[in-house]
């Protein structure tokens, strides 16, 4: 390295390099900390995840997140629909495969009921701005109950899917 900027080039990329090292094993700690502040403390642990559990499932559930790779808002959808088993091994995920399937079966007569209220506008022989209000809440109706039953029935089979795969 005989030219100086060549040197001050290496030099930057070191200190970038470290300084983004530093950072990742400090936010590490936060991470491992906040964990074991959640085991400790139940209303620490009821704050994160909107539910309660004696403290070895709390311990379970932590081991759980980190050997599935979960987020804390993925664990709070599992507990909302009823897809986290606890038992004498700890928390599993139990989503119902079934569910899953249900729920794509109503996404499918969702998905009919749309196309039956775009062919119907079509057909209207009222006001055209009578006909949007309409037409728009019916949308909105159909796409809300869509997701919904995404988020609520097929969502979990997916995650519990994901976390089997790895």
């Amino acid at each position: 390295m005989k030219d100086p900027e060549d040197f001050e080039a290496v030099l930057r990329r070191d200190l970038l390099d470290a300084v983004r090292e530093g950072a990742a094993c400090a936010q590490n700690d936060d991470e491992n900390d906040r964990d074991r502040q959640a085991i400790e403390d139940e209303r620490t642990f009821i704050a994160r995840f909107g539910f309660d559990r004696p403290r070895r499932y709390r311990e379970s559930l932590i081991k759980l997140k980190h050997m599935s790779d979960l987020t804390d808002r993925e664990i709070r959808l599992m507990h909302r629909t009823f897809s986290l088993r606890s038992d004498a091994q700890g928390v599993q995920l139990n989503a119902s495969r079934g569910l899953a399937i249900l729920g794509r079966v109503v996404l499918g007569i969702l998905c009919l009921q749309l196309i039956n209220v775009w062919v119907l506008a079509g057909h209207a022989s009222m006001p055209a701005p009578m006909l949007a209000c309409r037409f728009s809440g019916l949308m909105i109706m159909l796409l809300a109950m869509g997701w919904f039953v995404h988020w609520a029935y097929i969502r979990p089979w997916q995650i519990q899917q994901r976390t089997r795969a790895q």
